[in-house]
């Protein structure tokens, strides 16, 4: 079979508007069940909680959040990593966005995408502790899991973010104004902002 040749690599901002309302509906929506179902209970802890909770408990929590993440559209539940990949796909040029029932091939190279597909490529190096139910690995690390845990909703919530901000360029031109009768991409009301989070590029110390 034929390789499948990727287009030129571009950035989010370079998108038509079609295409980037397109990828903003795929995003939120894997936003949405990241925020909700992918990271809830370790999200929902705070500082203290999570220093002074049974190590066998946020173990449970993490495989509950990681590994059996509930997909609402799919009615089945997999793990985080299939999750995002979803999106992610085609974004890469693995599988084709649908646009107007057309198929259409996307190499994205963007500096707040990469900052996602690092997140969940640390993530996935912890899957296999948490897979094998190994209590006294999980310890060595569940402080670093954690931090990995919080800033992929910091960067998810940015990226996001930056895609809802070239959206609204769009309509900020005078050729092009504000469709009527639309619902808002951005109506999200159920779902906080993360929290701030502290030197993004410094990991800190674990005790």
């Amino acid at each position: 079979m034929p390789t499948q040749t990727l287009p030129e690599p571009h950035d989010l901002k370079a998108l038509p508007l079609k295409q980037l309302e397109e990828v903003l509906r795929q995003l939120r929506s894997t936003r949405n069940d990241v925020m909700r179902y992918g990271v809830w209970n370790i999200r929902n802890l705070t500082d203290d909680e999570f220093n002074h909770a049974d190590d066998r408990k946020l173990l449970g929590y993490f495989r509950q959040d990681l590994l059996e993440t509930r997909f609402l559209s799919k009615g089945r539940r997999v793990d985080i990593i299939q999750l995002w990949r979803w999106f992610d796909d085609q974004m890469s040029g693995t599988e084709p966005l649908l646009i107007d029932e057309q198929e259409l091939f996307l190499n994205v190279q963007d500096k707040d995408l990469e900052k996602v597909r690092k997140r969940i490529a640390e993530i996935q190096s912890f899957l296999p502790i948490l897979r094998s139910d190994d209590l006294e690995g999980f310890k060595r690390v569940k402080y670093k899991l954690r931090r990995t845990v919080m800033r992929l909703t910091y960067d998810l919530h940015h990226l996001f973010k930056r895609l809802e901000k070239y959206r609204k360029n769009f309509f900020a031109s005078d050729a092009i104004g504000p469709r009527p009768d639309r619902i808002s991409l951005e109506a999200v009301g159920d779902i906080p902002e993360p929290p701030a989070m502290e030197g993004e590029d410094d990991e800190p110390h674990e005790s």
